[in-house]
């Protein structure tokens, strides 16, 4: 196919590599947002990240990082990605399409100066990837609905999920898709189960005779009447005539393992966003120092990597060629500890103690006003050298009475 006089062909990345077959569930990312653990490990994975500030900063010749307030990005990225979003409404919303659909993108207007001016998130199913045939050599380009001229790579941000070629992400639905469509056949099984008034069902027989169909109708309808959950009598009385009997059939919960299918259900979606199940309220094997594991594992194995993709991808698009060497894009990774009171004091106390930051900076910080001659570093002097610490001892003169 040629489009403006180019080649196209379209990029596509799929699980054929896994030989996954299809489950026939419906899976897309609006049935399985209705999961609860779904929507929780969806929801603290994108908070956590939006939450963090985010910052450019200017490398100096020392190789020392100072924020970069004067660059025509530093408001972009610490408030306002345009003019409909937050910082806070950008990212979160970014890093949900990343999970749910394996791509998030967000192209960057430009001023006359090529400077970034504002970042427009543009929904997944707007936006196609593209290879063109240029110069004999196939490259990446974006189709975008409204966009008359495909878009270079360096006009669109884009993150990616799990990718088999670096160019498509995976969607996290995808891989997940035999456990979500488990999990959504327990979830209507449950819901049958219990609106059914806990009961599968029954067969009402006659033990001598024949019925006629309209007196089969007539007594299924005045039964169903009298059992209707619909009605509020799940659990009515009935009077059977002599010569009637009813057989219930009916599977409780634990035998048909559905409580328990749906505690598995919960950690296995856990597992697939890598979102321990105590952050998606499962606290059924958790404990205080359970939680503060849970959290250093989260920052450190879930957000980690979504931050540094996020950070790369500025940096390379955000800027010029010529900028890239001397600005970096930085997550304020610290605000995570904000909640621990302990392990965000153990941290200011060790740069502290190095001489590493004031106490200003520390007060800067926690919102704190700015103390008298608190601008100066601190170390400590109670240490020495060995070669400080053995000296000769002068003797002393004896005392003459």
């Amino acid at each position: 196919m040629k489009i403006f006089g180019f080649e196209i062909r379209r990029a596509s990345s799929s699980l054929n590599y896994l030989g996954m077959p299809y489950t026939g569930v419906n899976t897309g990312s609006s049935a399985a947002m209705m999961l609860s653990a779904v929507y929780r490990c969806v929801e603290v994975v994108s908070d956590s990240v939006a939450q963090l500030p985010i910052e450019p900063f200017k490398i100096d010749s020392n190789g020392f990082r100072i924020r970069y307030t004067e660059h025509p990005t530093y408001d972009l990225l610490c408030n306002e990605p345009n003019q409909d979003m937050t910082r806070f409404t950008f990212l979160k919303t970014m890093v949900a399409s990343v999970l749910l659909r394996g791509n998030a993108y967000a192209y960057i207007e430009r001023d006359e100066k090529g400077n970034a001016i504002e970042l427009q998130f543009k929904p997944f199913d707007q936006v196609e990837v593209v290879w063109v045939l240029i110069n004999g050599v196939y490259r990446k380009r974006y189709r975008v609905n409204g966009f008359y001229s495909l878009i270079e790579p360096q006009d669109m941000i884009h993150i990616l999920n799990f990718s088999y070629d670096g160019i498509v992400g995976v969607s996290t639905l995808k891989h997940a898709s035999n456990i979500i469509g488990l999990a959504t056949s327990s979830e209507k099984h449950a819901a049958g189960f219990f609106s059914g008034g806990g009961s599968m069902a029954g067969i009402l027989s006659v033990i001598e005779g024949r019925l006629t169909e309209d007196q089969k109708k007539d007594i299924k309808d005045k039964w169903s009447a009298q059992f209707d959950p619909t009605l509020g009598t799940p659990n009515g009385i009935a009077v059977l005539q002599g010569n009637m009997k009813y057989q219930p059939i009916t599977v409780s919960p634990s035998d048909a393992q559905l409580l328990e299918t749906r505690q598995f259900n919960v950690v296995d979606i856990c597992r697939f966003f890598g979102v321990s199940p105590v952050k998606a309220f499962d606290l059924t094997k958790s404990s205080y120092s359970t939680v503060e594991a849970t959290q250093l594992a989260f920052l450190t194995d879930t957000l980690a990597p979504v931050l540094d993709k996020f950070e790369l991808e500025f940096r390379r698009k955000l800027y010029k060629p010529s900028e890239r060497k001397s600005i970096e894009v930085k997550f304020d990774r610290s605000e995570s500890l904000s909640a621990d009171k302990a392990a965000q004091s153990a941290y200011y106390k060790n740069l502290f103690d190095v001489g590493a930051i004031t106490p200003n900076e520390i007060r800067k910080v926690n919102g704190l006003p700015p103390l008298a001659n608190g601008d100066q570093t601190f170390v400590q002097v109670n240490t020495h050298t060995l070669a400080n610490a053995i000296k000769d001892v002068a003797p002393s003169k004896e005392i003459i009475k």
